[in-house]
């Protein structure tokens, strides 16, 4: 049967034990895929393995990266999670809307990523921009505390509840496990890492980024126009030729 789990992946988390309650609150609804970015205090740390209150399989099987492009090259849809109202150029979805959309793909065989910010400051303005989409979840206006591993939970659960509501209309169905047509599949993170360097070393060599002051405030914008088109690999080989043949590179392969 298809693997259809969501990676919980958290940047840079500040302390053990938020590890080890997000692993908790994840092995309470069957999701065991966790990724750190350097972790503060480093991985192993026996906090999380105390805290955890038994979710030994989720910490073991932790996969740790140093950058977040290498921590999603193979996640095709990715859902930043962010505190904050809209951060320009990024499409958001509530939390009911962006967990069934993110549900619906991976059935299709996609593999979804749900991002996490440090315990403080939250994901950065350039993080979230390598996001397909945002994700907020509607809190009380006079009190929007949530701690980390509360932020995991409340996802994992929509994600949970939405898994039981489907088996329980499909459940004399076999599930559609298909995998989309490679012209219609959405790439992945990495891949459109690799279109963006691209990109970014054309445009400079072209003179585009006249302002040195303006210029990542540009690349971000540009990022999250492509971002928001869900492209697909043939989408990416379109746009690559394209950059070949203004770069005087239009040699097919």
């Amino acid at each position: 049967m298809t693997d259809i789990t969501p990676y919980i992946v958290l940047s840079k988390p500040q302390l053990g034990e938020n590890i080890g309650s997000t692993a908790r609150a994840m092995k309470n609804f069957g999701i065991e895929k966790l990724r750190l970015i350097s972790p503060r205090d480093g991985w192993p740390n026996e906090t999380a393995y105390a805290i955890s209150a038994g979710a030994d399989n989720v910490l073991n099987n932790i996969e740790v990266f140093d950058t977040l492009e290498k921590a999603t090259q193979d996640i095709s849809l990715l859902v930043a999670t962010t505190a904050r109202k809209r951060v320009v150029g990024t499409k958001s979805l509530d939390i009911f809307d962006a967990v069934e959309k993110s549900f619906e793909y991976s059935m299709n065989g996609g593999q979804v990523g749900f991002l996490f910010g440090p315990e403080q400051s939250g994901l950065s303005n350039d993080d979230v921009v390598q996001a397909d989409f945002t994700v907020s979840i509607p809190l009380n206006k006079e009190f929007s505390s949530l701690n980390l591993s509360q932020a995991v939970l409340l996802i994992c659960w929509e994600w949970n509840k939405i898994k039981l509501l489907k088996a329980g209309v499909k459940k004399n169905k076999t599930v559609l496990n298909k995998k989309l047509k490679k012209s219609t599949e959405l790439s992945n993170v990495g891949d459109r890492e690799y279109f963006y360097k691209q990109l970014d070393e054309m445009l400079t060599q072209s003179g585009f980024f006249y302002s040195a002051e303006m210029a990542p405030v540009v690349k971000r914008n540009i990022r999250s126009l492509f971002n928001r088109a869900s492209l697909t690999h043939q989408d990416l080989r379109t746009l690559h030729g394209i950059i070949r043949s203004l770069s005087g590179k239009s040699n097919r392969t």
